[in-house]
């Protein structure tokens, strides 16, 4: 790392230009740095696209030589967006030049200049290949065989080798590995290494979706082996130097389904009035260290993935769902966050200390909704520590939507699943108190560690958001004033006018539609080695602390904050890591994008399961989208479908685009963003996630 830290010195003084690797060498004869250390060096800068080798093999910084390196994410249109610290670049089809969706590749910035501004340029270089293996359905046509992708951001089809079709049959789903990458002329070529099965086979679909984003289904051998040395119960021998909490009432407030535990709450006040709230997270770190087998697996698969139908963890169950997981009645280490709040919610005193707990109660958001409203609290203990955590929350609510926080009003569906895994209900869980006494909770306690890591100024990991493009802002403007909504300020003040919006709709029945468009306005948070705003919370100092347990960005937290806590923040490992916070941030907020990709993709297929039972039922529904082909229509259950134009025969309808809105030509009928109407469900294509409405 040394040896690349003096490469990238040199290269950012402002009178340096492209070098050879013998000129640099002579460069940096005084550093007694080898020939062979330098090339070394070179070539891992080179592949993680910090330095860019030119035709005539001569090296400098890409953004000193109009490039720009990042991930690229296509759509099934066939264009694209490069994603950069410095924004996006518009890629179109024809300057992909053989790059695939996920790929890391260097971009060169075009002179031609999109809409309003927006940069725009060509793949010259993939320095990564994000697809390995591609999942899809076979077909034949005559002697050819090729592989339709599942995921539709792959718009190449893949050519398979005679011979190589391992018996696959028309229409089956199959694991293609690419063996020639696609390039400016000829799409890709492989062959079938796994056939799936009919896709009509219940579990199929998912196994789709797993393969379509490569997340791993078992835990390798050598991190199995090294799970087995974990212990099964804290010792007391672990706890010398740690600070004890189990005589105080902590509980552990999470959904009726959740198996791991991160983090678990006590709440209460001095005699001055002032809150003492008390965060125990999951200590991880004390079981999984960063450098091991296990540290590894998790820095590879980065989160936990949480499908329809199962989870698939970060670290093996022994951890996740034992010996780190903060279950109720039995002793577990913590990692805890002790803070005296006065009665505005300004944080007077906090305390950052290793613990033991042991939980009194596993308490659920739907039971704890229940006391609030009947009152049939079990004990004094329990009254007192919700009744205080629900008056702090509501304090630590005002206080961030006062300073410009954004409290969006979405739902989550949860689909009910019968033993044969196939869908039954839908369940739509909206924020609600108990949901409100966490999440408060843990706002604040990611705040507090990330000020107390900024302020030492020490390595650390941060969350990310930045402010939304002034374009997109402008673009849900223009939707949301068809709809009558006071837009005064989204320029100057958009935090605040979002929230006005937002307040405007809570009782309208396009609610969700409104802050599902706002949303999108939004830039995507991500995870950054430097302190940058978090504009969503209107915070000027965010982190991720509390769920080391399911994110790899928190384990590595957790050890950060405990060198400085113990003054070892010159260990070789922490150095090292120091020096590759950078990587690390890339690589969790591309791996957090892929999971969410996963997980909303499986709910949306048990939703299409669903509604194929439903083919010819009427219901009604929300206009969330109008295009010139037709109306997006939402259900209740948050199913969405297309009304196509053709459909729509008794009259011709325009798009008016700058109204967002399709009007008959002979009646002036019009349907509108927002508007409710009655459709039947017609057609359902699970593989294709795909469902076609009709108005009644």
């Amino acid at each position: 790392m040394r040896v690349q830290n003096r490469i990238l010195k040199l290269m950012r003084r402002r009178a340096y230009h492209p070098l050879t690797v013998g000129e640099l060498s002579e460069l940096l004869e005084d550093a007694r740095i080898s020939r062979k250390e330098l090339e070394s060096a070179i070539q891992m800068l080179e592949r993680q696209g910090r330095v860019v080798r030119t035709r005539i093999d001569r090296y400098g910084l890409p953004e000193h030589m109009n490039l720009i390196v990042g991930h690229l994410q296509t759509n099934r249109k066939g264009y694209g967006f490069v994603r950069s610290e410095g924004g996006d670049v518009f890629i179109r089809a024809y300057d992909m030049n053989g790059a695939m969706h996920g790929d890391k590749v260097v971009v060169r910035l075009s002179q031609r200049l999109r809409r309003r501004g927006a940069r725009e340029g060509e793949v010259v270089r993939i320095l990564e290949r994000a697809q390995e293996r591609i999942v899809g359905r076979f077909e034949k046509r005559g002697k050819v065989s090729y592989v339709v992708p599942a995921d539709k951001r792959i718009f190449y089809d893949l050519l398979i080798s005679p011979g190589l079709t391992s018996g696959a049959s028309r229409g089956d789903i199959v694991v293609a590995r690419i063996d020639q990458y696609p390039d400016k002329r000829r799409g890709p070529m492989g062959r079938i290494v796994e056939i799936l099965g009919d896709e009509s086979v219940v579990g199929v679909e998912i196994e789709v979706v797993i393969r379509e984003h490569d997340l791993p289904t078992a835990f390798p051998p050598a991190v199995i082996e090294e799970c087995a040395d974990i212990p099964d119960k804290v010792h007391s021998s672990e706890l010398t130097g740690r600070k004890d909490y189990r005589s105080e009432f902590t509980v552990t407030i999470d959904g009726l389904d959740a198996k791991d535990f991160d983090d678990a709450v006590s709440a209460g006040k001095d005699d001055r009035g002032n809150f003492l709230l008390k965060v125990h997270i999951a200590d991880v770190s004390r079981y999984v260290s960063l450098d091991s087998v296990l540290g590894e697996e998790a820095a590879e698969r980065g989160f936990s993935a949480y499908l329809v139908d199962r989870v698939i963890p970060m670290l093996p169950p022994k951890l996740s769902n034992e010996i780190c997981s903060l279950n109720s009645g039995v002793d577990r280490l913590s990692f805890s966050v002790e803070m005296a709040i006065d009665p505005a919610g300004v944080v007077k005193d906090f305390t950052l200390v290793e613990g033991v707990i042991n939980s009194d109660a596993r308490l659920t958001y739907e039971g704890v909704d229940e006391l609030f409203v009947g009152g049939d609290f079990e004990s004094e203990k329990l009254r007192n520590c919700l009744v205080t955590l629900r008056e702090l929350s509501d304090i630590l609510e005002l206080r961030r939507v006062k300073r410009g926080s954004i409290n969006f009003e979405t739902i989550e569906p949860k689909v009910i699943l019968d033993e044969r895994l196939k869908p039954v209900e839908v369940m739509i869980r909206e924020e609600t108190p108990a949901t409100k006494l966490i999440e408060e909770a843990m706002i604040l306690t990611n705040e507090v560690v990330a000020g107390f890591m900024h302020q030492r100024r020490a390595p650390m990991i941060y969350r990310a958001h930045e402010r939304p493009d002034p374009e997109a802002l402008l673009q849900i403007g223009e939707l949301i004033k068809e709809l009558g909504y006071p837009l005064k300020g989204i320029k100057t003040a958009p935090s605040r006018t979002l929230q006005n919006i937002i307040a405007f709709a809570h009782n309208r029945p396009e609610r969700l539609l409104i802050n599902y468009l706002m949303l999108r306005a939004m830039k995507q948070a991500r995870y950054a080695a430097r302190c940058l705003p978090h504009f969503g919370l209107a915070s000027r100092c965010y982190t991720h602390f509390t769920s080391p347990i399911r994110r790899y960005p928190d384990l590595v937290i957790h050890h950060l904050v405990k060198s400085v806590l113990k003054k070892e923040m010159s260990r070789p490992d922490i150095l090292d890591l120091a020096e590759r916070l950078e990587d690390v941030c890339e690589h969790c907020s591309v791996k957090e994008r892929e999971i969410a990709g996963a997980e909303r993709e499986s709910v949306e297929l048990k939703l299409c399961e669903l509604m194929k039972d439903h083919i010819g039922d009427a219901f009604w529904g929300i206009i969330s989208g109008v295009a010139s082909y037709g109306l997006f229509i939402e259900l209740p259950n948050s199913a969405e479908g297309l009304v196509h134009v053709s459909s729509m025969s008794d009259d011709y309808y325009h798009f008016e685009s700058e109204h967002f809105l399709l009007r008959g030509e002979r009646t002036g009928k019009t349907f509108r963003l927002g508007q409710k109407v009655l459709v039947k469900v017609v057609n359902v294509v699970v593989g294709e996630r795909r469902m076609d409405f009709e108005l009644v």
